[in-house]
């Protein structure tokens, strides 16, 4: 079976040494371990984890403050891609946002990201703007990305810290 895990400081030792593999293999200015376990203390912050059987398929995490969520990071393993999973951590996080009310989800790219762009794309982003020279290893361009998200009629959350569905 499938499931969405919240990674939280008091879960994270079973998740964050393979969710840095993942980072690793998967960027060339990765997260270290102290940045993800930051993130764990941030109170804006949430880290999702992808399972299978056991087995770390990919995650996200996200800061969400107000009405706005930022997507800070999203990846699937290497062996696990074009398989549909990260289309399925996208979606899942836009219905986190929608549960909680929120309004737009911003995130950045590289501008050689063009996989991610497509993916973005494929949910509704739109390019908002660049950064110029905002990533390093190698030094790159970030086009910003934006979806508005209709206003919920209330706002839901979600009532554990589990989402299971198969993929």
């Amino acid at each position: 079976m499938t499931s969405l895990v919240q990674v939280t400081v008091e879960n994270h030792e079973f998740y964050l040494d393979r969710i840095l593999e993942i980072e690793h293999l998967s960027f060339s200015a990765p997260w270290s371990l102290n940045g993800f376990l930051q993130e764990l203390e941030n109170p804006v912050s949430q880290l999702w984890a992808l399972m299978s059987d056991k087995v770390l398929l990919g995650f996200f995490c996200f800061w969400a403050v107000r009405e706005e969520m930022q997507l800070l990071d999203l990846a699937v393993h290497p062996t696990c891609r074009s398989r549909g999973h990260g289309s399925y951590l996208l979606m899942k996080m836009i219905d986190l946002a929608l549960s909680r009310g929120i309004s737009r989800i911003w995130l950045e790219v590289r501008v050689s990201g063009g996989a991610a762009r497509k993916l973005y794309e494929k949910f509704g982003f739109v390019e908002s703007g660049r950064r110029r020279n905002y990533y390093t290893g190698p030094t790159e361009d970030a086009i910003v990305m934006s979806l508005a998200l209709p206003r919920a009629a209330e706002k839901n959350t979600p009532t554990g810290n589990t989402i299971g569905e198969s993929v």
